[in-house]
């Protein structure tokens, strides 16, 4: 789409937005860009993708801001930033005019996006082709702009933020109704299937009903959808609400059929699928494998979620439990039965323990009570499910069960090691729009990254845990490298590596007082002083889990192997400024270095203390434990790193834990509609999977006499005159009489 780069902004504009219609009138969508999958998600909810027309506005926006106050907003990195104006005094100098103008400007430009991209939106609405979550980009993407354009305190752009986000909201709201709509009018409609008092069995009785592999369908292909389009917190708040609001239509359907003899499998087969779905559906919308688990939310969709199951799994023990568990049940009366006892808060839902892979428990408080790979499976099934990645999950992950997690990887990659990134690029941007160079990875392996955030947070024993068990695994003798004659060696292993980086910004201020030395005339000699005085200033300044890790190298090191000054810490922290300063005049004396000269940096290497902190039961430690690794260059590429290691080579991880990978071929829709986390529907009807129907009886689910009742007078056998033989018929009427004498009281 050509559009003017001359004349008033706001004419600009108003030939923007109206080539924009035309061009949606012809071609029924909206012309696109892609934005740099490094801002997608974050505190702002970025976009994948945003309009043409709204990314044009952003960049005009921005080109009157830096004419207003010639510095850029910061919406946009690499804008003209050689030019700054950062004081009040600086902002004064401007003509009084100046920033009351940009705001009507980007006020008046606001308001005709807003009503251009109403009119789109009510068309695409009409239309149901999904173009919502276009909009949505593009209020998402202005908006966020509006939210950094502050000109100054007395002059603000809150009023048009506000409108951005109150039809932002709107729209996710038309979005939701849109997919419930579809949902309950042509997903959940079979006249068939819901023909509950039908004489002849669905399908002969050998399979489930088309309902729920179509919803299970629908739902998948809108996860999908909604994951790529949406942005992330915006997607995970709609398919939150399509999941409970279809659920809450399938809870009323099955908790208040009446089935025929013919027709009662179809009913508990459909129940047990439906509970294998949510339990597949359910983790994209948790933050912790506790609320997967239902131990505790803060969520009230997933509390919803959880509640609605237990009335499935309600109906699925009172109507597909045999007359013989019911009659060793009830014969004695209601005394002593477990599953009117109430639930005990917190714990784990049953219905969570009947339809999860885990070896999970009933009454069991929260994961910090399961055995190690059970609560990293729950969690692990929370962190590969999310849209985009969540930090203090990841490191949660990571450091849990005594680093279970990252000792297993780490032992994993001797055998398979695993690089990302690249060496370099020479923009160091990639082609999306709003591009800070934050989206490219350098080049940084694996191990590297799992034992620097290890490093990072971990106690003594993490760092041990992680580190010593895949030493340990090396055939090669791993000591070599740390041996002073090595210093000058830049081919190092990983794990080394992992040491040896982190120091170099510490090492800057030292690095640049060398190096005026070396122009001032000093010597070689007096440079090795120098540096020596210097070391040993900033040794209070070390990562306190480097000091850990050297110790526990410096422990195992074998007799042979002599690092310099033997210390591994010092031996540790020369190769670190050698690596700062190969070409200088300094590198070939660091490589023999005399012990004399050392003794000063050896006795200011005192070990430092790490604090001690506990990531797996607490979220706020972990949240602020991430933020402390995101605010680091090699923290965030650490973690980038593990979190793309965990989402593209974890199945070995998934099987580690007792969980089953989906085959090769799970991606395509033949599987998809049959399949339901790696296992075939109908579980219950081809007799592959059975319920410990007495276990669920004896558990506390906090059923009451009514609610018993309820259900089973709706099983076939108390209500249509079915041929019974003689227990059953002893069983029926037993249980009748018990009942109704019950509900007579």
């Amino acid at each position: 789409m050509e559009v003017m780069e001359e004349g008033h902004v706001m004419d600009r504009i108003r030939i923007l937005l109206q080539r924009d219609s035309e061009y949606y009138e012809l071609n029924q969508s909206i012309l696109q860009e892609n934005l740099c999958s490094g801002i997608v998600g974050g505190t702002l909810d970025f976009p994948h993708h945003a309009s043409f027309a709204s990314i044009k506005m952003v960049r005009w926006w921005e080109e009157e801001h830096y004419a207003t106050f010639r510095i850029p907003s910061g919406i946009l990195q690499g804008t003209k930033d050689d030019i700054s104006v950062h004081t009040e005094e600086g902002i004064a100098d401007l003509p009084p005019a100046a920033p009351s103008a940009l705001v009507s400007l980007v006020a008046e430009s606001s308001a005709q996006l807003l009503e251009h991209l109403h009119t789109l939106t009510q068309e695409a609405l009409d239309h149901a082709d999904l173009q919502t979550g276009t909009t949505l980009d593009n209020l998402r993407i202005d908006g966020n702009t509006l939210s950094v354009i502050q000109p100054l305190r007395h002059l603000s752009l809150a009023n048009s933020y506000k409108q951005f986000g109150e039809m932002a909201e709107s729209l996710a709201e038309r979005l939701l109704d849109l997919h419930c709509r579809l949902v309950s009018l042509y997903v959940l409609q079979d006249a068939d299937c819901l023909n509950w008092e039908h004489h002849q069995p669905f399908f002969e009785g050998e399979r489930g009903s088309f309902v729920i592999q179509m919803w299970w369908l629908y739902m998948q292909g809108t996860r999908e959808d909604l994951w790529t389009t949406v942005p992330p917190k915006m997607a995970q708040r709609v398919f939150a609400g399509v999941l409970n609001e279809s659920l809450t239509i399938l809870v009323v359907r099955y908790m208040q059929a009446k089935t025929s003899a013919a027709r009662a499998s179809l009913l508990v087969t459909d129940v047990t699928n439906l509970l294998f779905c949510v339990r597949r559906l359910l983790p994209p919308i948790c933050s912790s494998g506790d609320e997967l688990a239902g131990c505790q939310s803060q969520s009230h969709v997933v509390k919803d979620v959880h509640a609605k199951c237990h009335f499935l799994l309600t109906c699925l023990l009172l109507r597909g439990a045999p007359l013989a568990i019911l009659y060793k049940v009830f014969h004695k009366g209601l005394s002593g039965v477990g599953c009117l006892t109430k639930l005990a808060q917190p714990s784990i839902s049953p219905w969570i323990v009947l339809s999860s892979v885990e070896k999970l428990a009933l009454a069991i408080p929260s994961c910090r009570s399961l055995p190690a790979t059970d609560a990293i499976s729950l969690e692990l099934n929370v962190l590969l499910a999310q849209p985009q990645p969540l930090w203090p999950l990841i490191l949660k992950v990571l450091m849990m069960r005594n680093c279970w997690v990252a000792s297993k990887i780490m032992l994993h990659l001797v055998d398979e090691p695993c690089v990302f990134g690249e060496n370099s690029r020479a923009d160091n941007k990639c082609s999306g729009f709003m591009c800070s160079g934050d989206c490219m990875l350098p080049r940084i392996t694996v191990q590297q990254a799992l034992l620097y955030i290890v490093m990072s947070i971990g106690t003594t024993t993490d760092i041990s845990n992680t580190l010593m068990p895949m030493l340990e695994k090396t055939r090669q003798f791993w000591g070599s490298s740390l041996d002073k004659n090595q210093i000058w060696n830049q081919k190092r292993p990983d794990w080394l590596e992992a040491l040896i980086v982190p120091l170099a910004q510490p090492l800057e201020p030292v690095v640049a007082a060398l190096n005026r030395a070396f122009e001032d005339g000093a010597s070689v000699d007096q440079g090795v002083e120098l540096s020596i005085q210097l070391l040993c200033r900033m040794t209070n300044c070390l990562p306190p889990g480097i000091h850990a890790c050297a110790l526990i190298l410096e422990d195992t090191l074998s007799a042979d192997i002599s690092p310099v000054g033997d210390s591994v810490m010092v031996q540790v922290l020369i190769a670190a400024l050698y690596a700062q300063m190969p070409d200088s005049p300094l590198a070939e004396a660091l490589c023999s270095l005399k012990p004399a000269q050392l003794v000063p940096l050896v006795k200011e290497m005192e070990p430092v203390e790490a604090p001690i902190y506990d990531v797996e039961s607490s979220p706020q430690v972990c949240e602020v434990q991430v933020s402390q690794l995101l605010l680091t260059a090699t923290g965030r590429h650490s973690l980038k790193a593990v979190h793309e290691y965990l989402k593209n080579n974890c199945e070995w991880l998934l099987r580690s834990v007792g969980q089953t990978p989906p085959p090769p071929n799970s991606n395509n829709l033949l599987y998809t509609m049959f399949h339901v986390g790696g296992k075939p529907f109908d579980q219950i009807l081809s007799g592959s999977w059975t319920p410990d129907w007495m276990s669920l009886f004896q558990s506390p689910l906090g059923l009451t006499a009514k609610t018993i009742w309820d259900q089973l007078k709706l099983r076939s056998e108390f209500w249509e005159d079915c041929p019974l033989n003689d227990h059953d018929a002893t069983v029926v009427a037993k249980l009748k009489t018990f009942f109704t004498s019950q509900m007579s009281e």
